[in-house]
Parts: C-alpha cells; sequence; structure tokens
C-alpha cells in the first residue's frame, strides 16, 4: 500500500469529518490491523492527539468508557463488536454517556447491525456523538464507502447499509461475468480508483487474482480490486452489505447464512449480542452453534425456544451458549477460536431410568450423540442431535429391540422415557436388505422379443387377441 494512499484518505473524506488539530483520538487497535492507520495518521496529519489505549483497558469496556471521558477523546474508531460492548457499558453507568466529549464515532472493520444501536440513541442524541459506518478493506487502503447513521436508521429491520464511495473510489455491483447489475439486485462488489493498492508482496498469482482489469475505466490498464463482499445497490443509491460471498455453510444439504440466525438471536429483547459458528464434529457432522450476551438473567434453553418458534429445524443451533461478553481478537473482530464448547456432557434429567428399555434407550442415545451418558429425560435435540443423527438412532434403536419405530416418533418425543414407551406397541422390524447376485439373463427368442414389443406398443393394460398374436409371432414359447 504506497504512502500516497493514505494521504489521499485524508483529503477526500476531508468534506465529512473537518478533523484538526484540537480532536483527540485513540488508537485502540493493533498496528497489525489497517484500521490503526486511519487511527494514527488521523490524528498526526491534522495536529491532533492521539492516546495509546492499553491493552488490558481496550479489552474492559468499563475501564475504556472512563478512558474515553478523562482524556476528553472526540474521534472514536471501532469494530461493531467492540462498541456494542462499550454502549452496554455506557448504558450501566450512571449518568449514561457521564463526561464524554465524544463528536464523531467510526465503525469499521465487520458488518453493522444498525437495529443493534437502538440502545444507544434512546440514551443519546443523534449529532452527539455522530456515527459513522464505514465500510473498508485493507487493499483499497482502510476505507472506501461512507454512511452516516441515524436514529431512524437503528431498526429491527434495517438493512446494514455502508452508503455511497469515496469520491475517488469508484465502486461496481457486478454479476458472475463482470456485468454490471440492476439496483436491487446482488453482486459482488469491486473497487477502483486512488485507492487500490499495488498488490501481494512476492504473490504475483494472488495479485493477479485479486487485482483484475476494470473494464469500465475511461483510461486504459486500470485495474479494480475483487472484495468477495456481496452487496447491492438500494432504491436511494446507497450500498447495503449483503454478506461475505464464502460465509455461507452448507450443513446436511441445507446452505445457510449464519448472520440470518445472528438476526433472530438478536431479536430475543434479552440478548445484546450474538454470534453463529460452524463446529465439526469428530463424525464428519457439521454443528451450528449459538453464543449469545445477556443483558440480564437469561437461560440457554429460553433463546433455543425463542429461536424455534421463527427459524426451520434445520436452521435452529444445536446448542446456545451464554456468555458474559464475546470474545475479541487483537484486532477488535469477533475471536471465534476463542468460543466454548457447549457442555453437552451433565444431562439436563436428574430422574433415573425406571426400567431396562428405558436404560438402554439412554444408552444409545450417548452413543448416537457421543457424549458419557443421557438422562431418561433430556431432549434428543437439546444435547446436540439433528435429522441425520436421528435416522441413526432409530437404525440402533430397530436392532436392539426388534421393534420398527417412525422417524416421526423421535421428533414427537425426543427424550428416552418417551421413545421407550412406544417399544411394546411398536411393530416388528422389517428385515434388513440384503444383497443378492442377480440371476443371469435368459436369451429370448425372436417371438417372444415381439410379444414384448406389441406389449409395449399396446400399453401395459393391453387386452391381447391371442390367435393374432400366434399368427404374428409363429409361435407362442411358454
Amino acid at each position: 500500500v504506497a504512502h500516497r494512499n493514505v494521504v489521499r484518505l485524508f483529503d477526500a473524506t476531508r468534506k465529512w469529518f473537518g478533523f484538526g488539530p484540537d480532536d483527540v483520538w485513540t488508537l485502540f487497535h493493533s498496528y497489525a490491523f489497517d484500521f490503526s492507520v486511519w487511527e494514527l495518521w488521523g490524528a498526526l496529519l491534522h495536529g491532533g492527539r492521539l492516546v495509546v489505549v492499553p491493552y488490558e483497558v481496550s479489552r474492559t469496556p468499563g475501564a475504556f468508557l472512563d478512558l474515553l471521558a478523562d482524556h476528553g477523546v472526540t474521534v472514536l474508531n471501532q469494530t461493531p463488536s467492540a462498541f456494542y460492548q462499550l454502549a452496554q457499558a455506557d448504558a450501566d453507568a450512571s449518568p449514561p454517556g457521564r463526561g464524554l466529549a465524544l463528536r464523531t464515532v467510526v465503525f469499521g472493520g465487520e458488518a453493522l447491525q444498525p437495529s443493534r444501536l437502538a440502545d444507544w440513541y434512546r440514551r443519546h442524541p443523534d449529532d452527539t456523538p455522530a456515527l459513522i459506518n464505514m465500510y473498508g478493506i485493507t487493499e483499497t487502503t482502510v476505507h472506501v464507502t461512507y454512511q452516516p447513521l441515524t436514529r431512524e436508521r437503528a431498526t429491527a429491520a434495517a438493512a446494514s447499509v455502508i452508503g455511497v464511495g469515496i469520491p475517488d473510489l469508484r465502486t461496481y455491483v457486478l454479476g458472475p461475468g463482470l456485468e454490471l447489475v440492476a439496483p436491487g439486485v446482488v453482486g459482488e462488489l469491486y473497487v477502483a480508483g486512488a485507492g487500490v493498492a499495488r498488490g501481494y508482496l512476492g504473490r504475483p498469482g494472488l495479485t493477479a487474482e485479486r487485482f483484475v482489469a476494470d473494464p469500465y475505466a475511461a483510461e486504459p490498464n486500470t485495474r479494480m480490486y475483487r472484495t468477495g463482499d456481496l452487496v447491492r445497490w438500494n432504491q436511494d443509491g446507497e450500498l447495503e452489505f449483503v454478506g461475505r460471498a464464502d460465509h455461507q455453510v452448507k450443513i446436511r444439504g441445507f446452505r445457510i447464512e449464519p448472520g440470518e440466525i445472528e438476526n433472530v438471536l438478536t431479536d430475543h429483547p434479552d440478548v445484546a449480542e450474538a454470534a453463529v459458528v460452524v463446529r465439526e464434529e469428530q463424525s464428519g457432522d457439521a454443528r451450528l452453534l449459538a453464543y449469545v450476551v445477556a443483558r440480564g438473567a437469561l437461560r440457554a434453553m429460553d433463546v433455543r425456544e425463542f429461536a424455534r418458534g421463527r427459524l426451520p429445524g434445520y436452521m435452529l443451533p444445536a446448542a446456545v451458549v451464554v456468555l458474559d461478553r464475546m470474545p475479541l481478537t487483537a484486532n477488535g473482530k469477533l475471536d471465534k477460536a476463542s468460543l466454548p464448547e457447549p457442555d453437552f456432557t451433565v444431562p439436563r434429567s436428574a430422574r433415573e431410568a425406571r426400567t431396562p428399555q428405558e436404560q438402554i434407550v439412554c444408552d444409545l442415545f450417548a452413543q448416537v450423540l457421543g457424549l458419557p451418558r443421557a438422562g431418561v429425560d433430556d431432549d434428543f435435540f437439546d444435547l446436540g442431535g439433528h435429522s441425520l443423527l436421528a435416522t441413526r438412532l432409530i437404525g440402533q434403536i430397530r436392532a436392539a429391540f426388534g421393534v420398527e419405530l417412525e422417524l416421526r416418533a423421535l421428533f414427537d418425543g425426543p427424550t428416552p422415557a418417551a421413545v421407550a414407551a412406544l417399544l411394546d406397541t411398536a411393530g416388528p422390524a422389517r428385515p434388513p436388505l440384503a444383497s443378492r447376485e442377480r440371476p443371469p439373463a435368459l436369451p429370448l427368442s425372436s417371438a417372444q422379443r415381439r410379444l414384448w414389443f406389441i406389449h409395449k406398443m399396446e400399453g401395459s393394460s393391453a387386452t391381447y387377441n391371442i390367435p393374432l398374436v400366434v399368427r404374428l409371432t409363429g409361435t407362442l414359447d411358454p
């Protein structure tokens, strides 16, 4: 990334922000994260003051809120994940917004959910501070677009609007053949102009793959950067962020966008934040796991029941884990690797099995789910089960008891107790399929071939005139 790219970034955005020597900035992010370029040079190029945030303070929202007040910070740059935690600390402070001098908050680094800002706007005016959403990527020098936010945009139905391009950049929404797509149609975002980097150091192949020729440029030999982000133009001529082209996951044949599940979970009144990830099991099965931060007292089972009524079964997380706060990377983004594994090992049911059948079914539950044990009243699906594992469990029950249970029975009564109660009335198991050698093909006479042809021409329900058939074929083999 050339030095001139950074200088032109601030020149091109000067009219929007009016940064000056009276501004106080924070260096919140690691210098390995491109957001730090905006923080460092935003302060130094305008003669402002830069407050370096200690790492421990950056991970303690209450302490960071105090730092902002104590140093009179006026320009704050945050990833949405970090700001959600700061906003919660602000809500818990007495009084909220104590001594803050903020005039501008710039979001970047990851997708913003405008609905998550509604609580902030209930405590603060629209313009004190002004909240700005800026989409950007390292390869185009930190920022690409600009979108001022308002109270009206912070609604549950609001899309993640990233706004309009910086004046010295060109933004294209293109289809698979690099054709321009119509407004409202999702396509991949390409960026051209003065902010585009030179390429990847020492990686010419990757550079050629991502930095491609710009077919819409007025000048020859102009390149554009392929972002891999999916966007669309809305009716107001603004870009809406849809997601990554590679963020979709496929689980048991269904294509799933985790962000859609996160939006449903955050609709719960007691959920402040939500993240959905996919984890691979030892068996090779993929499992959806949800992590939520509660506003108060919240049980994981309540969140899952809330989601059950709003999501199709294949999108329902196998488990919900309630956290005090989301773990963040050094760059302030969600640290997915630090999200804890859900604990499926502790049965929710304290009641012991009353019959040998119940105990055997409990053991089969545990075996199929890969758990040490399962309680007699534990729900198969709450323990991480899904449709494929349910089919496997029905097969194990067939082999153990010699009875045939319909798969529907497990969905209607997903506990060992309910399954065991059906064993006495279930029908006998169907004989298992067995492989057999195919018998050798018998040669057909010409008469048999003619009969087969007539049968096909007339139809399977044809009434045959036997004398006519005999005359046609010459003979009638048995």
